[in-house]
């Protein structure tokens, strides 16, 4: 696992809940970025803030089958920073269910942990469905599993 506080970043910057106003500016660059802007909720997301402003922002949405992390992006100006593994690390600390995502980058996930898997819940396979007709990319969608973290 990668620790939080492994950045490359010239200045910190926060981690936490956004405000409501902040989440405005989430969903606006959700549509910039063109990720997943179904069922969007405030209290699902974490953003990175670097003197108040927003720099990044990640989801954790929870479906009866699975977590699914999704709608992860950092501001174009901001990345290459450590700040989406930050905010993918703060996503994944404390979970009891299995966290999926889909995606078309799995080497940045590996690290965390996340695998590569063929057979997932059904809430994934809709959204391989949604991503591969509504998010048209030439890289192919590739599904992971986090599994929950076992206590010793």
């Amino acid at each position: 696992m990668i620790p939080i506080n492994e950045t490359r970043n010239l200045e910190p910057f926060t981690l936490r809940k956004p405000t409501d106003k902040e989440f405005k500016q989430v969903c606006l660059f959700i549509a910039e970025f063109e990720l997943d802007n179904r069922d969007l909720k405030k209290e699902q997301f974490i953003v990175a803030l670097r003197d108040s402003e927003l720099i990044g922002f990640g989801r954790l949405r929870e479906h009866t089958d699975c977590l699914e992390l999704c709608s992860l992006g950092v501001v174009t100006s901001y990345r290459r920073q450590g700040i989406g593994k930050a905010i993918v690390a703060k996503l994944a600390e404390n979970f009891s269910k299995n966290i999926y995502l889909v995606c078309i980058i799995p080497d940045f996930f590996i690290p965390f942990g996340f695998h590569k898997v063929e057979i997932f819940p059904i809430s994934i396979q809709n959204k391989i469905q949604y991503c591969t007709s509504e998010l048209i990319v030439p890289e192919p969608y590739v599904a992971m599993l986090l599994p929950p973290k076992i206590e010793s």
